[in-house]
Order: C-alpha cells, then sequence, then structure tokens
C-alpha cells in the first residue's frame, strides 16, 4: 500500500509539472488591437429615418475585438450630429456601457441627448428643434479598468434621425476622500465630501501631502468602510498627473507633489488627473461658521477644517424656512452666500462674495465649503 502511495504521488506530481509547464508556455500576452479592426452592424431601423423621441431602446451588435486573451470587455457607444452631412460634431459619448456585444443597448433618449448636444456644438438653437440630422455612431472597447489604456474604435456607419431639443441632466452622486486627509476611517471620509462639476465629473482641493494620498468611497461603502469597493489607482502610490480609475483591487492614489492641487475624478470615463493650482498661498482664516435665522443671526456654529482649506460640520435646523450663510472669522467682512434652496437633489452651489441668503428646510445636514474654489455642498443626513 505504502508503495502504490508512493507511485500516486510521482504520477499527481508530474502531472502537476507539466501542467505548471504548459502555463508558462501559453501564458496568454495583452495585445491592443487596432481601431476599425473590428466591426459594428447597423439595426435594420437604420436604413429609416429613425424617430429619437420614440421610447424604444436601440440595439447595434459588433464583433468582438481580440485583445490576446479572454477579458472582461466593456462596450460605449459615441454618436456625431451633421446637418449637412460634410460639417460634423464631435463625438458624444453615451452613458449606458455594455458587456454584449451582440446586444450593446442604448436607450433612444440617451441617443437623443448626444445628438442634440452635437447639434447645439454647430450652433443650432433650443428653438429650431424638433431637427432632422445626420448621425454618425460608432462603438468603443476597452477593458474593464483599463478604459484610458485599452479604448478602440470600430468603422464608423451613419443614418438619419430626427429628435426633440433633449439634453436630459446628469445627476450629481456623492464621493468621498479618504486618506491622508482626512483620515482612513469611513467616519473621517464622511467629513470629506468631493464637489460635484456636472457631467459626472468631481472635485477636491487642498494641500495634499505628496505621498499615499487617497481613495474614494461612495457614500454607502463609506458608511460601512467597503474596502473592496474604494475606487483609486492600480499601483499603490502612484503619483502621475493623471491616470485610470479602478475599484477592484484599487490602491492608494499620490499628489504628484507636496502642494496645493485640485484633483478630478471622472467617474464616467474612470479617470482621475491633478492641476496645480497658481496660487500656493491662498487666504488662511482662523475660523469658517454658519450664522442664520435659525439663531437670530447673533451666534455662529463653528466648522472643522478637516484638511488645508476645506470645513466641515454636520448641524440640525429645528426650525422651518430656515435662512442662513457661511462667514469666516466671525465676521461680515468675509462671507458667502447664493441664490439656492437646499435640496437632497440639489445639494451643491458656487458660492458667492456677499451673496443671497441660502434656503433650507428644517432637519440635520452636513455642511462642506472649500474657501479656495467657493464650492459649498449642503447633504441631507438620511
Amino acid at each position: 500500500m505504502k508503495k502504490l502511495s508512493i507511485l500516486a504521488s510521482v504520477v499527481t506530481a508530474l502531472v502537476a509539472f507539466t501542467a505548471c509547464s504548459t502555463d508558462r508556455d501559453d501564458n496568454p500576452t495583452l495585445s491592443i488591437p487596432t481601431d476599425a479592426s473590428f466591426t459594428l452592424y447597423a439595426p435594420g431601423i437604420t436604413s429609416n429615418v429613425i424617430n429619437l423621441d420614440n421610447s424604444t431602446d436601440i440595439v447595434f451588435k459588433a464583433d468582438q475585438p481580440n485583445y490576446g486573451y479572454t477579458a472582461s470587455i466593456r462596450y460605449m457607444m459615441e454618436f456625431a450630429a451633421s446637418q449637412d452631412g460634410s460639417t460634423w460634431s464631435s463625438w458624444q459619448t453615451t452613458e449606458t456601457s455594455n458587456e454584449n456585444p451582440l446586444a450593446i443597448t442604448i436607450p433612444r433618449s440617451e441617443i437623443a441627448g448626444a445628438v442634440t448636444s452635437g447639434l447645439v456644438e454647430l450652433g443650432r438653437d433650443e428653438a429650431e428643434f424638433p431637427l432632422e440630422a445626420k448621425v454618425k455612431a460608432r462603438v468603443r472597447a476597452f477593458l474593464a479598468g483599463l478604459e484610458e489604456t485599452s479604448s478602440i474604435y470600430s468603422q464608423e456607419l451613419t443614418f438619419t434621425a430626427t429628435t426633440s431639443y433633449v439634453l436630459p441632466p446628469v445627476p450629481s452622486l456623492k464621493f468621498y476622500v479618504v486618506g491622508a486627509q482626512p483620515g482612513w476611517s469611513g467616519a473621517q471620509a464622511l467629513t470629506a465630501l468631493l464637489y460635484p462639476e456636472g457631467g459626472d465629473v468631481y472635485t477636491y482641493t487642498t494641500k495634499y501631502t505628496g505621498a499615499w494620498d487617497l481613495k474614494i468611497w461612495a457614500e454607502e461603502d463609506a458608511k460601512g468602510e467597503v474596502w473592496d469597493n474604494a475606487y483609486g489607482c492600480v499601483t499603490d502610490g502612484d503619483a502621475s498627473p493623471a491616470g485610470t480609475i479602478i475599484n477592484a483591487n484599487a490602491q492608494a492614489i499620490s499628489a504628484p507633489s507636496a502642494e496645493i492641487y485640485t484633483f478630478t475624478f471622472d467617474k464616467h470615463h474612470m479617470s482621475y488627473k491633478w492641476v496645480k493650482e497658481e496660487n500656493q498661498n491662498p487666504t488662511e482664516y482662523t475660523s469658517i461658521s454658519l450664522i442664520g435665522n435659525f439663531n437670530d443671526w447673533a451666534g455662529d456654529v463653528d466648522m472643522t477644517q478637516v484638511a488645508p482649506h476645506n470645513w466641515y460640520v454636520e448641524h440640525t435646523f429645528t426650525i422651518d424656512d430656515v435662512e442662513f450663510k457661511f462667514r469666516a472669522n466671525h465676521d461680515w467682512g468675509t462671507n458667502w452666500g447664493a441664490t439656492w434652496t437646499v435640496a437632497s437633489d440639489n445639494f451643491a452651489a458656487v458660492g458667492v462674495g456677499g451673496g443671497d441668503n441660502i434656503k433650507c428646510a428644517k432637519g440635520t445636514y452636513r455642511f462642506y465649503i472649500n474657501d479656495i474654489t467657493s464650492k459649498m455642498c449642503v447633504v441631507p443626513v438620511e
């Protein structure tokens, strides 16, 4: 029995060695195909004029590009518009992405938005719509998490479409900085909200330390400290001026140097960049606070500076029809307001020096302001 056991072990080892050798010999190599190396096929409806006001999705099909090995590939559609068929707008990317090249499903409203944006770029006015336009389409393929470095495009196809004026707003989500500033816990992250810029783009301006500065959390992941869902870069401590964002095994992104930068997170394109501020010596304030009719304009609710030039406080308003402002150093010489009524879907604004009183309903909120950019956020606590 012992000899049989030894023989079985030797056979198993040989099989394992052979398998490992085969793995090494056959190890796939990533190769980026060239543009137009895969085909986008026109849906049958493109032989007619397409009414983009219709609610039915349009399904495109494409070949699967060959990246050298089986990989998770994403597909996103891009459209350009023209009225004369010779002068074209820039390419407009739709929001929806797909994983199946045989069913690239795009809502008509997104195509209408892309075509509208293109026609507006070419000088068309809202009053001129509905309009008929020539439309070019192409599909962009890329490896999941490597959009910047692996994107390739199919050939183009052309069709005709009519559309009303459609520019649907892109809802702003809530993302938070976790890192060297304000700290590496979920509670600390919730004090450092990235400021929405529109179009699924978010920024945070502060003096960074220049080493392993940050990752990014969505709100629920910050509350639960779910590190597996954090957004970051591929290589820990990457200090490149721009790069790709991933949220699977993401690593900490570093600032290029220990100076004041605006960090931009482009959620739509899963990318980031650093822009160094020209003024590296902005005004320093002793305090920034809330003041308003909730305390008879007499007392200040002080905020905490959670990162250089970024202030935060959580506060509860106990009266209806609140009006308030942010001010510096407990003095009216520097204050920020806005023509703004805070709501759950309207939680960000840019402050105006000496501007209008901000309006708000009774409730508990998290308040954020950046004293360099004057950007403000007021987020209801649910």
